[in-house]
């Protein structure tokens, strides 16, 4: 009586293929994901601190209660402009709030329309995505007419 092992069989040309598929595969994979990780954060809107948030909140808030008098609000406009700059870390932060400085400085002086609803909604929204890691929502009310 003959006893016979069981004799492993050596991976076949189709077996590597197979391997080599899933290897490939798997490495794409990585680059991919890597690759959408880094258009996202390459895309996303920059992130202000609280400190910035907070600022800008103010500014947006002062901005209710102008001063009357074109020399006053001019004094208001460029103090606010200059503690925005000097303060505000988050460029693009600034640029929003800098417009919203700029439509309330405008109406206070009598100069220029009021911009619509939908416009302060708009630039709301735009400032509010560089808060979201800060936890802070801003709210900008419409300029008076």
């Amino acid at each position: 009586m003959s006893v016979s092992t069981p004799t492993r069989n050596k991976p076949t040309r189709n077996n590597r293929s197979i391997l080599v598929g899933l290897i490939a595969t798997l490495f794409l994979t990585v680059i991919a994901v890597a690759g959408s990780n880094w258009w996202n954060e390459r895309s996303a809107p920059s992130q202000a601190s609280k400190a910035d948030c907070a600022l800008a909140q103010k500014i947006v808030d002062d901005a209710q209660e102008l001063p009357s008098g074109k020399a006053a609000v001019e004094e208001w406009w460029q103090s606010t402009g200059e503690l925005r700059r000097s303060q505000m870390k988050d460029g693009f932060l600034s640029a929003q709030i800098s417009i919203y400085e700029g439509w309330a400085f405008q109406h206070a002086k009598g100069e220029g329309t009021a911009p619509a609803e939908r416009e302060v909604d708009q630039l709301t929204k735009k400032a509010n995505t560089h808060c979201t890691d800060a936890g802070v929502k801003l709210a900008f009310p419409p300029i008076a007419s």
